[in-house]
């Protein structure tokens, strides 16, 4: 069969050269060719809306999937400070313990009872390797997590032994740590 198409195809092209198609039905069939179609918003509509459900699609796992932080003070004793109060932020997952989460409420409870009495506090800081401490005439130590440090500091760094003026919220929050006027004197 290979000869025959062989064959074939001479007599194909000895007939083409031999009969010509007129310029005038070539120009017809180009008109008859489809143009090409110029974009429009008709045209990506299928693709937008594949967009915007992807886009849906992972906002939906991210609420599912990430777990908020939250301000979490914890009261700790010391031989040396009245008190001690580590503020830091956490996951949610750490709640799920209800033991844990009662202890935490009544450290909770325990730290807005103190600062209820005082929203602003005059200390001086330092860093002990893992976390910011403000101390409070040795009567307070307010222990600072690197996390929470990074959300306070801003565009402002802070430096161990300068003295500060604590902010804090009701609850016992801290608000805003910001460069003392000047330096603390302690009641003995």
């Amino acid at each position: 069969m290979n000869k025959l198409d062989d064959k074939l195809q001479q007599l194909y092209q000895q007939s083409k050269t031999e009969h010509p198609m007129p310029e005038q039905l070539k120009q017809q069939l180009l008109e008859l060719k489809p143009q090409p179609k110029t974009l429009s918003w008709k045209s990506l509509w299928p693709a937008m809306q594949g967009l915007a459900a992807c886009v849906a699609l992972i906002w939906l796992a991210q609420q599912l999937w990430w777990q908020p932080q939250y301000y979490q003070i914890v009261l700790q004793s010391d031989a040396t400070y009245h008190q001690v109060q580590l503020h830091s932020l956490a996951k949610n997952s750490s709640l799920t313990d209800q033991t844990a989460y009662q202890q935490r409420y009544q450290q909770y409870q325990q730290a807005r009872q103190q600062l209820d009495q005082s929203n602003s506090l005059i200390g001086q800081l330092r860093f002990s390797g893992q976390e910011w401490q403000i101390e409070v005439c040795e009567q307070l130590l307010v222990k600072i997590d690197q996390q929470l440090a990074l959300e306070l500091q801003q565009d402002k760094p802070w430096r161990a032994g300068q003295w500060v003026e604590l902010k804090t919220g009701q609850q016992g929050q801290i608000l805003a740590i910001i460069s003392g006027q000047q330096p603390l004197q302690c009641r003995g």
